[in-house]
């Protein structure tokens, strides 16, 4: 097969093309924007010309998504979405996912994927997230066997390590195909002392002669020039070198960069026409109009300038991405989610710092999560090269740059860690044969043996620890708690000690709603706590009583990290949405993002909805759930409406 759907083939989508016709399970590493997406949509034609359906996965709702739009274009009667936020003909032969909702349904029912043959994992370097690659872990090792597997990567250096550890527990035979060639090659630049260097040697000449300057007393010597926006902006639009997309990995300095910009306009009279009309067309279908954040943004995008981070509304952040599709945003600024497979790509990408926050430090960017971002500079089938500029700090050595840039992909390392909801869904089937599971995962594959052994002591403590507490019976059977605590992941004991002690049975619609976003709330570093009403105290005392109790149980056989924490940060914020508060004033009662704050008000959704799904209550508990649901499922919180409104 040379061409697909009009497309000239590369050779690795040849080969991997062939491998899906022979009915193979694939596993594929090729650069960002090398057309990875082409070979989902051939294993789904394959699945669908023999009557079968396919399960496809993604790392993040957004991605999710986004796939669902996309194939709904493609297969407008064949396609579904199931994730915390949203189901929609979720029997549908092409279900889209996020890996988290694949992995609870094999895990807990996997009779729901037997008319399915196949299941894409997109983005599955993601194996390596210090918090989430757990989740992908378990969905290899715990899936069907008659599912076969695409497995979709960025670059990483030791692909055969997770080849070899899939052949031991997939039955399917398993082909590799690595691409390291990009479509589009990549040029680099370099800012430094607000100068544009054109190459390597420039940069390191430049930068030397600035560190002796300034480490001998030379009269000639001129302190460090700040990189400037302007200069470097001046560059890129005299030499045609827009659009661009730029990374900052801070939110507020996204905002500040574009404000900065301000007086630049990017944009002619008619794309500012076409930009504004379409702009105000769409905050009319979304019902965004008089949205400070919406408002604000409009007069950017009339020059052709956007900003884009978590914190702004799903709906808004769609809006954006569409206009910067149709070419009308030239500069954008963003933080690193914008090139987690959203398929944006530009001529020119600039990086604002080569330094990020991993889990607990600031730290160096990986060569990986580099290339995943950098990869969206250079349009295929439109631009011969793609730019990447970099801002160098003179605090920062020129080697670590050249590290980042030339070094290969970090491996890719296991994360594993068993939930206690995992191991409830498990033991209801295992029972004490449990313990021969942890063999199969890639930990104990990758792992020494003094990891593979403490690995191994964890799960017989968490075990014991759901004995102890009676989440699992003296005739090994999960008793009516564990089997709450088992639907509820991430929640899972404090859930049922709630539950087996009466409160949750008791608490009002309105307290359930509290309860829920307690649950899934994190706090940033410093946050204050709040005043709380004293109902709600009396409720946080009780749960903490609770918790102070789990967490010695936990110490004692030293399993960590120690059970989530509830937090009661946002519970003005959700006794005012509750009461039907509109979202343009319910923000003034929080200090998060906008998009924060609806990302936990759906999160608090998905919660309720897993609670509501237990059959084991009380018949009068039903209502209360139902009353509570509808109250704060409403409006722009309503993933499902604001999808729908997608499609349009």
């Amino acid at each position: 097969m040379e061409t697909y759907k009009g497309k000239v083939l590369d050779k690795f989508q040849k080969e991997s093309l062939k491998y899906i016709q022979e009915g193979a399970s694939v596993l594929v590493s090729a650069p960002t924007g090398s057309g990875k997406t082409l070979l989902a949509e051939y294993a789904i034609e394959t699945a669908l010309q023999k009557r079968k359906g396919i399960i496809y996965t993604a790392p993040i709702k957004a991605l999710s998504n986004q796939k669902y739009r996309d194939f709904c274009l493609l297969y407008p009667d064949k396609t579904g979405i199931v994730t915390g936020d949203v189901s929609i003909n979720s029997a549908a032969p092409i279900t889209i996912m996020t890996t988290e909702i694949f992995r609870n349904i094999i895990v807990e029912n996997p009779r729901r994927v037997a008319d399915k043959e196949w299941v894409i994992f997109d983005e599955i370097h993601y194996l390596d997230d210090i918090e989430r690659g757990t989740v992908w872990e378990e969905a290899l090792i715990f899936l069907p066997p008659h599912l076969k597997i695409l497995a979709l990567s960025a670059t990483v250096s030791n692909l055969p390590e997770i080849a070899a550890w899939l052949r031991k527990i997939h039955p399917h035979p398993l082909k590799v195909v690595k691409e390291t060639k990009r479509p589009v090659p990549l040029r680099f630049y370099f800012q430094f002392n607000n100068k544009i260097f054109l190459n390597w040697k420039q940069l390191r000449h430049h930068h030397n002669l600035y560190l002796k300057k300034k480490n001998r007393t030379v009269y000639n010597y001129k302190p460090y020039s700040p990189n400037r926006l302007s200069t470097l902006f001046k560059y890129l639009y005299e030499r045609d070198k827009l659009p661009c997309i730029y990374f900052s990995f801070s939110r507020r300095k996204c905002e500040i960069f574009a404000e900065e910009l301000y007086n630049y306009d990017f944009l002619n009279a008619q794309e500012k026409k076409y930009a504004t009309d379409y702009y105000n067309r769409l905050l009319k279908i979304f019902g965004l109009e008089g949205n400070p954040t919406a408002e604000y943004l409009k007069s950017l995008i009339e020059r052709g300038i956007a900003f884009h981070h978590a914190g702004l509304l799903p709906s808004t952040k769609e809006i954006l991405e569409r206009l910067f599709t149709l070419k009308l945003i030239k500069a954008m600024f963003t933080t690193e989610t914008f090139a987690l497979g959203i398929n944006m790509p530009a001529r020119t990408v600039i990086f604002d710092s080569l330094q990020k926050y991993y889990g607990h430090w600031w730290r160096s960017l990986k060569t990986r999560d580099f290339y995943q971002m950098a990869g969206r500079a250079g349009r295929r089938g439109i631009d011969k090269e793609g730019y990447v500029f970099l801002k160098i700090n003179p605090s920062l050595k020129i080697n670590e740059v050249e590290r980042i840039i030339h070094s290969a992909p970090e491996k890719i390392k296991s994360q594993f860690k068993n939930n206690y909801a995992t191991i409830l869904n498990l033991y209801s089937y295992w029972q004490e044969e449990i313990y021969s599971i942890y063999p199969l995962s890639f930990h104990a594959w990758q792992a020494k043996e003094k990891d593979r052994k403490e690995a191994l002591r964890m799960l017989k403590e968490k075990v014991s620890l759901l004995k102890h507490f009676g989440y699992i019976n003296q005739d090994n059977q999960l008793s009516t708690k564990g089997k709450l605590a088992a639907k509820l992941y991430n929640f899972e004991l404090i859930i049922g000690e709630v539950y087996s002690k009466g409160l949750l049975e008791s608490l009002s619609p309105l307290q359930l709603c509290i309860f829920a976003a307690a649950l899934a709330y994190e706090p940033r570093r410093g946050e204050k706590k709040p005043a709380l009403s004293p109902k709600t105290n009396e409720i946080r005392k009780t749960l903490a009583s609770y918790l102070k109790t789990i967490h010695k149980e936990e110490k004692y056989r030293r399993i960590y990290p120690l059970s989530k924490r509830p937090y009661f940060h946002l519970s003005e914020s959700i006794q005012k949405w509750f009461e039907g508060t509109d979202f343009i004033q319910l923000s003034k009662h929080t200090t998060i993002d906008e998009g924060t704050l609806v990302r936990y008000l759906r999160m608090s959704i998905q919660i309720l909805r897993e609670i509501k799904e237990f059959l084991f209550f009380r018949d009068d508990f039903y209502p209360k759930v139902e009353m509570a649901l509808k109250r704060i499922n409403r409006d722009l919180v309503n993933a499902e409406e604001e999808l729908k409104h997608n499609l349009s």
